[in-house]
C-alpha cells in the first residue's frame, strides 16, 4: 500500500507557463505578510472580538489519524472535492494540526475538486456587486498550494467583474496549471470540460460545470463572448384540482438536454466525467430558513447528470450541507457546504457592513448587530474522497470541517473536533435518509455505505 506525496513548490512553479502580458512572481514566503490596515475602526469586528471563548485543541494525532486515512492499494484513483470557496486570504501557511492535515487531504488526491466562488484578476475598478469576492492573479499560487487542481465556474459571482475579468481570471488559471470549466471564453468554451490525467491513470478524468439559478440573469447574451454554462428557470401554470392556478417553477429542459448532450460527448472522450452543479433555487435570506433541503423540481438535473452518465455529481450553491443519493450506484452530493468562506475579510470589506445589511445572517431580537453570527450550519461543510478502482467507486468518505466564526481566521477551515465531526456526520446521516443512503461512522469521519461494498455485504 502507497501514500502519494503533495506536490512541491518548486514543481509547481516550474509547470507555470509564463506570458509576457501576464507574468507571475516568485510564490509568496511561508511567512504572512503585513498587509496596510483598512483605514477605518474595526475594533468592533468580530476580527477583532470574540463573544466566544476559541475552541481548545483536542488532544488527537491528526498526522497518525490522516496518514491512516490516506493509504491506498495500486491503482487507486482518489478524488477529493469541497464545496464554495470564498477565498482571499492565505491558509496554506498555518501549522496548527487540524488545518494542515486538512490541506494534506487534498493535497495528497489525485485529483482535487472545488467551486471556485470568487475571481483572479487585477482590476478591482469592474467590480459589480456589493461584495468584493476577488483576489490578484499572484493568488492563483496560494489555490494550488491547497491541492486544489480543478475548479468549477459556473456560479453567480464568476461574472462579478464583468466580461474582462472573467477572460483575466481564466486565463490566470490556465497559467497556473489549475483546469477549470462553466466559465469560457465563448458560450461554446463554457460548455467543454476541464480535464487533468493523474498520475498512474490512462485516461483523462474530465468536469462539467452549471449554474442553476432562480432568474437567467447570467443567461449567455452574446455566445461569441464571455458566458458561463447555466440551466435557467422556468415558470409555467399549472392548474390544481381546486380550480385554483399554481405557478411552478423549474428548469428549462432545453437547458437539461444540453447538459445530458456535454456529458454524453465527454462520455465517449475522457474516463470518468463529474458533474457540478451550482444551484440557487431561492435567495439565501433568512427568511427561507436554512436550505438544506433540495426541492423536488431541483433534484431532476442532478439525477439527469447521472442517467446521462455521468459518475458523480458535486452540488454547491445553498452554502450549507445537503443530503447524499446514490443512483445507480453513483453518488449524487447535492451540497458539500462552504469550504473556504473569507466573505467578510476586513482588508478588503468593511465586516460590519455585510452584518448590517447581509439578508443572508440571522438577526435575533436584541442581539446587537455587532454580536450577529452565520449560523452554525453555514460554517460546517465536509471533503468528500471517493476512491475509484477500475472504473469503480470502491470507497466514499465524508470527512467533517468547521469553519472559524470569529477571530483573525475568519472563514478559515479546519478538521472538526472528534464531537463536531460526529455531530456533521449525523447531520448528513439524517438528510440522507429521505434518499435510502446509510452513513457509518467511523470514529472521526463518515463513510457512505455503497451497494455490494463490505458494510453492506456484513449486513
Amino acid at each position: 500500500m502507497t501514500t502519494r506525496r503533495p506536490l512541491a513548490a518548486g514543481a509547481i512553479a516550474a509547470s507555470l507557463l509564463l506570458s509576457p502580458g501576464l507574468a507571475f512572481s516568485a510564490p509568496p514566503a511561508p511567512s504572512p505578510q503585513p498587509t496596510p490596515g483598512p483605514g477605518w475602526d474595526q475594533g468592533r469586528s468580530v476580527y477583532e472580538r470574540r463573544v466566544h471563548p476559541p475552541e481548545e485543541p483536542e488532544k488527537v494525532d491528526w498526522d497518525a489519524r490522516v496518514r491512516e486515512l490516506l493509504r491506498e492499494e495500486p491503482g487507486d484513483l482518489v478524488v477529493a472535492a469541497v464545496g464554495d470557496m470564498i477565498f482571499n486570504e492565505r491558509i496554506s501557511h498555518l501549522r496548527e494540526p487540524e488545518r494542515r492535515n486538512l490541506l494534506r487531504i487534498l493535497q495528497e488526491a489525485d485529483v482535487a475538486i472545488g467551486n471556485l466562488e470568487f475571481s483572479l484578476n487585477d482590476r478591482p475598478d469592474l467590480q459589480k456587486p456589493f461584495y468584493d469576492f476577488r483576489a490578484g492573479r499572484e493568488f492563483a499560487w496560494e489555490v494550488v498550494a491547497t491541492g486544489i487542481n480543478l475548479v468549477a465556474m459556473a456560479n453567480n459571482h464568476a461574472l462579478d467583474f464583468g466580461a474582462e475579468g472573467l477572460k483575466e481570471c481564466l486565463r490566470t488559471l490556465d497559467l497556473a496549471g489549475i483546469a477549470h470549466a462553466g466559465a469560457g471564453r465563448t458560450l461554446a468554451e463554457a460548455h467543454q470540460p476541464g480535464t487533468l490525467r493523474p498520475p498512474g491513470q490512462k485516461e483523462r478524468l474530465a468536469l462539467l460545470s452549471y449554474m442553476r439559478y432562480w432568474t437567467d440573469r447570467d443567461r449567455c447574451a452574446d455566445p461569441a463572448g464571455p458566458c458561463l454554462s447555466t440551466i435557467d428557470p422556468a415558470t409555467v401554470l399549472v392548474a390544481r384540482d381546486d380550480g385554483k392556478v399554481e405557478a411552478v417553477e423549474g428548469p428549462q429542459e432545453r437547458d437539461v438536454k444540453t447538459m445530458e448532450d456535454d456529458v454524453l460527448l465527454a462520455k465517449r472522450r475522457y474516463g470518468p466525467v463529474f458533474v457540478s452543479l451550482h444551484v440557487h433555487d431561492v435567495s439565501h435570506a433568512r427568511v427561507f430558513g436554512v436550505q438544506d433541503r433540495t426541492p423536488p423540481n431541483e433534484e431532476i438535473p442532478f439525477r439527469r447528470a447521472i442517467d446521462g452518465g455521468a459518475d458523480a455529481v458535486l452540488g454547491s450553491g445553498p452554502h450549507v450541507l445537503r443530503g447524499v443519493e446514490l443512483r445507480n450506484g453513483k453518488p449524487i452530493l447535492y451540497s458539500l457546504g462552504n469550504f473556504v468562506y473569507q466573505y467578510r475579510t476586513p482588508k478588503v470589506i468593511p465586516t460590519d457592513l455585510p452584518h448590517q445589511r447581509d439578508q443572508e445572517m440571522a438577526r435575533p431580537p436584541n442581539v446587537s448587530v455587532w454580536d450577529r453570527r452565520d449560523s452554525r450550519e453555514v460554517m460546517e461543510s465536509v471533503v468528500a474522497r471517493m476512491t475509484y478502482r477500475d472504473g469503480t467507486l470502491r470507497k466514499l468518505e465524508l470527512i467533517p470541517v468547521t469553519i472559524d466564526d470569529e477571530g483573525p481566521l475568519y472563514g478559515v477551515p479546519r478538521l472538526a473536533s472528534t464531537k463536531r465531526a460526529k455531530e456533521i456526520v449525523d447531520l448528513l446521516a439524517r438528510l440522507s435518509a429521505p434518499y435510502g443512503t446509510r452513513i457509518a461512522w467511523k470514529g472521526w469521519y463518515g463513510e457512505v455505505e455503497l451497494p455490494g461494498g463490505p458494510a453492506a455485504a456484513a449486513k
